[in-house]
């Protein structure tokens, strides 16, 4: 029988099947998309998380991150990490990683969906599988969570987030958050030549006109064609 199924094969999942595998115990993984799977994200990785790779055996290329900038365009405030450096990655790149990883230690992946999930005091099945154990990580509005009831209420507003990359060198070493009362821009190199800029608000709007709220960040874009579509994520 199947010690560990887990439902969902995004970084999450992978991480978690990977982690099972190591341990001795066989884990499978349901997830019904193709990877590499492109998402709007800051990618961003915090030495945390670094390090959280390294013991996975997870190797990524991407770039250096040193620190955080905060700046509104007229004031600003950094700091050095101090575990170690991040790294800038393509979630493409960290997702293939991962997937490999997982692949090179036994870890089985179902092209399926998780369909009707049942259980009993000793097992649950799913996607026709039948486990000890499941771990649900099929994001972030998990369908095997509302499924199991287990749904909470979200207090206040969501924000949307809005991704694209630039293919420029990057100027910085950081990760750069500018803000302004609309929201935020998260600038973070993941390249030798590319540059990712995420917007976080409130506001439901074109990437462009997200982008206009930071001025001085605008402007260092603006001869730039994008590299990348526009992607998005909602609340």
């Amino acid at each position: 029988m199947i010690d560990v199924l887990v439902v969902g094969g995004g970084p999450a999942g992978l991480a978690a099947a990977i982690r099972a595998a190591s341990a001795g115990l066989e884990a499978v993984v349901v997830e019904p998309r193709t990877t590499p799977v492109d998402k709007a994200c800051g990618e961003g990785i915090m030495p945390g998380g670094v390090a959280a790779l390294r013991d996975l055996g997870v190797r990524v290329s991407g770039h250096e991150l040193r620190g955080i900038r905060y700046t509104d365009g007229r004031r600003s405030a950094e700091a050095a990490f101090r575990g170690g450096p991040g790294a800038g990655v393509r979630r493409t790149e960290l997702h293939t990683a991962l997937h490999e990883r997982a692949a090179a230690l036994g870890v089985r992946v179902v092209t399926a969906k998780a369909g009707e999930i049942r259980q009993d005091a000793d097992t649950v099945t799913a996607a026709g599988l039948t486990a000890r154990w499941l771990i649900a990580a099929d994001g972030l509005h998990s369908p095997l969570r509302r499924a199991l009831g287990l749904d909470r209420p979200v207090s206040g507003p969501g924000r949307y987030g809005l991704r694209r990359h630039y293919p420029l060198v990057p100027w910085t070493d950081h990760v750069e958050v500018h803000w302004s009362r609309h929201g935020e821009a998260y600038v973070t190199p993941v390249g030798e030549r590319l540059v990712g800029v995420a917007v976080l608000s409130r506001d439901r709007r074109p990437y462009d006109r997200h982008l206009a709220a930071f001025p001085a960040l605008a402007a260092r874009l603006a001869d730039s064609p994008g590299a990348t579509p526009v992607r998005g994520a909602g609340p």
